[in-house]
């Protein structure tokens, strides 16, 4: 059909010619879409609140050649608390930017919608930067290439109490013998074990989950630059956030 729904989230928005929008949304029936939302800066335009970055909408789009065009946009949530503090803003970015960057255009999948939207509505609540790395470990974990934390990818030592290693290059993490000369980012023996809390816990207690600043920064450090290299993209929003991440 030239003219379709989609249950969507905005998460990219950009400057597009004089008076556009060039949106990437993630939707639930659809997965990600690529549209033109026209004439939406101009101050009296009736669709530019469903345009705006992180906003849940109903969407109605005509199919295009190229891209597709964005006809109604229809808020059901805005998440005012994502602009309000500036962590949020930047945890939501992170989160939204690596969904974008880890999926192909119109593959639907239901389980990373439910989880985005699930995890906005949680950042009015949560600690934003222990969010963002429960949100990464999640989305990995869907898409099926969540490190192993237990044990050495490469000789299954166990490293429960030890200094452990991330590495791309291996997949996974690695004792202090196993690194060897590859690039990796280590992990203290209190961010193993909150990482690993961090990936099995309910999402209905992550408000119950405390860290310091080095779980916080060895921690985020390490999954921006797994993911990094995974998928070959450098992560603009997890890179902004590195200094406040340190405050």
């Amino acid at each position: 059909m030239a003219v379709y729904k989609a249950d969507a989230i905005v998460i990219r928005s950009r400057e597009y010619g004089e008076s556009d929008r060039l949106v990437t949304l993630f939707s639930r029936e659809h997965g990600k879409l690529e549209a033109i939302a026209k004439g939406v800066r101009k101050p009296k335009s009736t669709q530019r609140g469903g345009t705006q970055l992180f906003t849940y909408a109903d969407f109605l789009l005509y199919k295009g050649k190229s891209l597709d065009i964005v006809t109604q946009a229809q808020p059901k949530e805005s998440f005012s608390h994502l602009w309000e503090d500036f962590d949020r803003t930047i945890a939501a970015s992170g989160m939204a930017e690596l969904l974008d960057i880890s999926t192909t255009r119109e593959q639907p999948e239901p389980e990373l919608f439910t989880l985005t939207l699930s995890f906005f509505f949680m950042l009015k609540h949560l600690d934003p930067y222990i969010a963002q790395a429960a949100y990464a470990l999640k989305l990995m974990d869907f898409e099926g290439y969540l490190p192993v934390m237990d044990s050495c990818f490469q000789c299954a030592k166990d490293l429960e109490g030890e200094y452990a290693f991330l590495s791309t290059e291996a997949g996974g993490f690695l004792c202090s013998v196993c690194k060897n000369n590859q690039i990796v980012k280590p992990f203290s023996p209190g961010s193993m074990a909150f990482i690993r809390q961090l990936g099995k816990v309910d999402f209905k207690k992550l408000d119950r989950l405390r860290w310091n600043k080095k779980m916080r920064e060895e921690i985020l450090e390490g999954l921006g630059f797994f993911c990094e290299e995974k998928f070959e993209r450098k992560l603009q929003a997890w890179r902004q956030g590195r200094e406040l991440w340190k405050d």
